[in-house]
């Protein structure tokens, strides 16, 4: 029997799972305190522009964190190099990704339907080199299954945006309520830049030895980008149509008769008040996803099958128990949840109509990582391409077919259930080839 000081997959989840519910818990604290302040205007003008701010920042992350992981994880190459090509690669699309967003934010603010969002789509812009930085940093620690200072910044970002949030979105709102959500945006520079400090501490202390040079390396160059870019197109694809969402969305109402203010409030009770509750439960399983990745590669580039599949098969099977567990307290108490955590009680019936459905996304990101392990990583941008496509279909034939933001609903479902089914079929397809 393995103990438990010597397994060391577990004690990585156990400290992701601690500091994730520290973490969820502090958000929640966050977000009940963000919408009580904000009020529902600035957290629908917010959720309008979530969507293109979540794009932008993955195009920044550049799939950093599960490269770096995989790579930090197989100790080919040194740490200063990894760490220094990781970020000779993050800057130059940081600088091409600014240069994009400062002369796109007009052209989508007006295909938002919102011209008044162009600031606050520039403001983006700032805290794009900040998050390249630390999503290498955390993808260099997470391959070294060394999760405590990641882990930690998980919990200070949740604290430091909490007092933002209290100290000077009063301000901003007194101002306007475009103001408030430049705020809110740029709130992630502080909280990155807190995050870089606690992870460069760790990477100096462990890692980084001073007397050895570091210099860019070709190979090593590449064998990032035979990772970052797939993954990335991967949640390019995502993004892409999260992005065209609200596009679809308000283009299809506002042709069968909805109104702007209908369609802009109701989005955001959906995206800012259901959805994240019910996503409550996605932090146990991206917890095990981020501990799994390194021990599962290993496992799976040493050829060891059999353990690599017992590994995976018991973790799933923990996603869907805690899952289970959680989505039934939610479905049991929505309307009190809702008010406990937001302070509204409508949108209970969206939580009914899809709820049930997120037990299947709450086992995803594992599969995701067994995938990634696997060196399959092309197979997902198939999986989301084809969810991506059928998704946002539903979404304009039922829009266009006036059932107004049930067209919505209906297109989550579809995606939830697309995607988890491709990846299963996907996952047991290849470990049968090894067995």
């Amino acid at each position: 029997m393995i103990k438990f000081k010597n397994n060391l997959l577990i004690k990585n989840i156990i400290i992701l799972l601690v500091s994730g519910a520290i973490a969820k818990v502090l958000g929640m604290i966050g977000k009940i305190i963000y919408t009580r302040i904000a009020g529902v205007n600035v957290v629908s003008l917010y959720t309008l522009i979530t969507p293109t701010l979540m794009l932008i920042i993955s195009i920044t992350q550049f799939s950093f964190p599960i490269s770096i992981s995989k790579i930090s994880a197989e100790e080919k190459y040194k740490n200063k190099d990894i760490l220094k090509n990781a970020i000779a690669i993050g800057f130059i699309i940081d600088a091409f990704l600014i240069i994009l967003v400062l002369i796109s934010a007009s052209f989508i603010a007006s295909m938002l339907h919102n011209k008044a969002l162009t600031p606050a789509i520039l403001s983006v812009s700032v805290i794009i080199p900040f998050i390249t930085i630390s999503s290498i940093q955390r993808g260099f620690l997470h391959g070294k299954e060394n999760m405590a200072p990641a882990s930690i910044t998980n919990i200070t970002e949740e604290i430091v945006k909490v007092l933002l949030i209290v100290l000077f979105l009063p301000f901003a709102i007194a101002k306007s309520d475009i103001t408030a959500v430049i705020f809110i945006i740029l709130f992630n520079v502080i909280t990155e830049i807190t995050s870089i400090i606690i992870m460069q501490k760790a990477i100096n202390k462990k890692y980084i030895n001073d007397n050895i040079k570091s210099s860019l390396n070709k190979e090593l160059i590449k064998e990032i980008l035979s990772i970052s870019a797939p993954t990335t197109l991967v949640r390019l694809i995502s993004s892409v149509g999260f992005f065209l969402e609200p596009i679809i969305l308000t283009s299809t109402l506002l042709q069968t008769g909805f109104s702007s203010n209908y369609i802009t409030l109701e989005y955001g009770v959906i995206n800012s008040y259901i959805i994240p509750l019910l996503s409550i439960p996605t932090f146990f399983s991206g917890s095990i996803a981020s501990a799994l990745l390194p021990n599962i590669t290993k496992l799976y580039t040493h050829q060891k099958y059999k353990e690599f599949n017992k590994k995976l098969l018991k973790l799933l099977l923990l996603s869907i128990l805690v899952g289970f567990i959680c989505l039934s307290v939610i479905l049991l108490f929505p309307e009190e949840l809702l008010i406990l955590i937001y302070n509204i009680n409508f949108g209970v019936h969206y939580i009914y109509l899809i709820g049930p459905f997120f037990l299947l996304l709450y086992i995803q990101p594992t599969l995701s990582v067994a995938l990634q392990a696997m060196g399959k990583t092309n197979k997902l941008f198939l999986t989301s391409t084809v969810s991506m496509i059928l998704k946002y279909s539903v979404l304009y034939i039922f829009g266009k077919l006036g059932f107004g933001m049930n067209a919505l609903i209906f297109s989550i479902i579809t995606g939830i259930i697309v995607t988890t089914s491709l990846v299963i079929f996907i996952v047991l397809k290849e470990i049968n080839k090894k067995i």
